[in-house]
């Protein structure tokens, strides 16, 4: 910036200069002179066309033909700079006392081109001449870096333009319709300037005001007030700094209503957030940047729409990458209008939609920019369906790795623990590690689908990963496992005992709940398809076991419960429904499993035939041994089964018999 001033005020000062001699010399000798002196301080060829003219009344100064200065020796881009024309204005008093009082100088349609090559060499970086011209003969002093003193009432730039052309960065930035207005009363003392340009087609102003023109010339510390205006959005740093090297400290206030405006100066498009996420934001605080490369900001206050944040921020730019260090507050967020939102795009993809998950690709290239350790704490959230109370969470982004540890986040009695991962490392995935205590059903519920019915107190963990660069490819890429469970609880105005009496999956008691000790249940997840076969639904009247698939990237459903109603107290008999779920997330189907209730039928009535015949077997066999007990004379004795009590009276018959034979008693 320091050599862009120079080059700019040598050029002025020079021409003023030779305002003095232009009575006594002709003009084409003052163009000629103008342009080897300013050759010889900038090393920079001038050229200046057409007659150049003195003018007495109503002010004496001069007015020079086309301008054309030269780019640097390295570029193909054309000038640094053009001009239709010069006029330069000078106090005569002044003049002959041997002072320069520029009274006005005025760039006529200026066509400047600031250029930065690909190895880093700036086009306004050149060596000034240790000396001044000869023509000018003056002291220097010293914090203007070698500008002799003058003062300029209006420096003045109309109709110009500005392009600022980075070849090593890719950037190229233009500015139409310039007019710019430089003051400076006292060359050791306050001076302004004001800006208007054009850029991507916005209007934007800025106004700066400095306590010491000599010293800001030099590069040293300056007192310094700078506001920026874009539409209806106002920007204001205040403050001390310099720029060899750039420093500064002081207060920033902006305030960003026009968000339109800011977006378009920069050639984006407004992004679309919800109420709360900054459709209009400000933002204040004290902010440093050090010769080091290190940006502080302390005391900040940060208002997106009603939500106001809170804290401190440090950024370090001097490595390879940007680090960023900083800690947020705040009492009540409100963001709220982001299910309005979800409602009102219900086409585009979402869950439930009936459409599919998105489809769009998602750029995480963001990622890769900085690295970054924010630290953030709320008194509560609404998110319009869900509910937070105090909520904890660190993010960590490190190599376009993002991770969100959730250290504390408490919600409808219960608390929220875990970790959020998306990483971008090598193509994008994401993950997370969850896990929910005592969470109260009954309000979340309310909350998220208006259903009361459920009481009771759930513990929920999960654990996922998916990968893809797209909601679709991840959902179907999806794998994990996790654990459900809630303890004793109601499920109100709902009567299953009825239900299953009735066969009427409709069927609403008045007043009526049903009461149970516990449900559980277990899941694993692969390639996007969740299976579960564990479910249990334990009441004192009724008991029911699922099992089954949510496909969770086809948003689809293929799941069977059964339940048993007036059961006994060993478990068995009841009246049993099963109950098949099929379809899709956004259509579900409800409808009796007729099959397994006719295949559990079969199964029961076989096992009632078998267990008769077994039963009529048996007494068969008991008559049979009764028969034979009293044909043989057998009497059991006590504790004595039919089988030995027969073999027994058996072995003594043969025993007698052999005895018999042999002639024995």
């Amino acid at each position: 910036m320091r050599w862009i001033i120079r080059f700019i005020l040598t050029l002025i000062v020079l021409v003023a200069l030779l305002v003095g001699v232009l009575f006594i010399v002709p003009g084409e000798r003052i163009a000629a002179i103008a342009a080897r002196e300013f050759e010889t301080a900038t090393g920079r060829a001038m050229k200046i066309e057409g007659e150049v003219r003195a003018s007495i009344y109503p002010k004496l100064g001069v007015r020079t033909g086309p301008i054309e200065i030269a780019n640097a020796d390295w570029s193909d881009a054309g000038p640094m700079l053009k001009a239709e024309g010069m006029r330069v204005g000078v106090d005569l008093m002044s003049l002959l006392s041997g002072n320069i009082k520029i009274d006005q100088v005025e760039a006529i349609a200026p066509d400047i081109l600031l250029e930065v090559a690909k190895d880093g060499r700036a086009n306004w970086e050149f060596e000034l001449a240790s000396e001044t011209p000869a023509a000018t003969d003056q002291a220097v002093p010293e914090s203007a870096g070698g500008i002799p003193a003058f003062t300029l009432d209006h420096g003045l730039a109309t109709g110009g333009s500005l392009r600022f052309l980075d070849h090593s960065g890719g950037t190229d930035i233009v500015l139409t319709e310039m007019d710019l207005d430089l003051r400076v009363p006292d060359f050791n003392g306050t001076s302004q300037i004001e800006l208007s340009a054009r850029m991507n087609g916005q209007v934007n102003q800025v106004s700066a005001e400095v306590s010491n023109f000599s010293t800001l010339l030099a590069g040293d510390i300056v007192g310094f007030e700078v506001t920026a205006k874009s539409g209806g959005s106002n920007i204001g740093l205040s403050g001390r700094g310099g720029y060899e090297p750039l420093t500064f400290d002081g207060q920033l206030d902006a305030d960003l209503k026009d968000m339109a405006a800011l977006f378009t100066t920069i050639g984006q498009t407004v992004p679309d957030v919800s109420e709360g996420l900054g459709q209009q934001a400000s933002l204040s605080g004290k902010v440093t940047y050090t010769a080091e490369g290190t940006a502080h900001l302390r005391d900040g206050i940060i208002q997106l729409d009603q939500n106001t944040l809170n804290g401190e921020a440090d950024l370090d730019l001097s490595g390879d990458r940007p680090k960023l260090n900083a800690q947020f507050t705040a009492e009540a967020l409100d963001f709220s209008s982001l299910a309005a939102s979800a409602d009102g795009n219900s086409g585009s993809g979402s869950a439930g939609s009936g459409t599919g998950w998105s489809k769009d690709m998602i750029d995480a290239s963001g990622f890769g920019l900085l690295d970054a350790q924010i630290a953030f704490r709320a008194a509560s959230i609404d998110l319009g369906t869900l509910k937070l109370g105090t909520s904890r969470v660190l993010a960590t982004l490190d190599r376009s790795r993002l991770v969100f540890e959730m250290r504390e986040i408490n919600a409808y009695r219960g608390l929220v623990t875990g970790s959020f991962v998306m990483n971008n490392r090598n193509g994008l995935s994401v993950g997370g590690d969850l896990s929910a205590r005592g969470m109260a059903m009954q309000p979340m519920l309310i909350d998220l689908a208006d259903y009361e019915r459920l009481i009771g107190l759930a513990d929920v963990d999960l654990q996922f990963l998916g990968v893809g660069n797209t909601v679709d490819a991840i959902m179907h890429s999806l794998s994990g496992q996790g654990a459900f469970s809630i303890g004793s609880g109601e499920l109100l105005g709902l009567d299953l005992v009825g239900m299953l009496r009735n066969f009427d999956a409709s069927y609403q008691g008045e007043g009526s709940k049903t009461i149970f000790d516990s449900i559980n249940a277990t899941f694993q997840i692969a390639n996007g398809v969740l299976t579960n076969d564990d479910l249990v639904f334990l009441g004192p009247l009724v008991r029911a076991t699922g099992a089954g698939q949510v496909g969770i990237g086809e948003q689809t459903l293929n799941y069977r419960v059964t339940p048993v109603a007036l059961s006994n107290e060993d478990g068995t008999g009841g009246i049993t429904v099963p109950v098949l779920i099929t379809g899709t997330w956004a259509d579900p189907k409800f409808r009796p499993d007729l099959q397994a209730l006719i295949d559990q039928n079969l199964a029961e009535e076989r096992a009632a035939i078998e267990a008769r015949i077994e039963a009529e077997r048996d007494e068969a066999e008991e008559r049979l041994r009764q028969q034979a007990e009293e044909r043989l004379g057998v009497t059991r004795e006590e504790g004595e089964s039919a089988e030995d009590a027969l073999k027994r009276r058996l072995q003594e018959e043969a025993t007698q018999g052999l005895r018999n034979l042999l002639g024995g008693n």
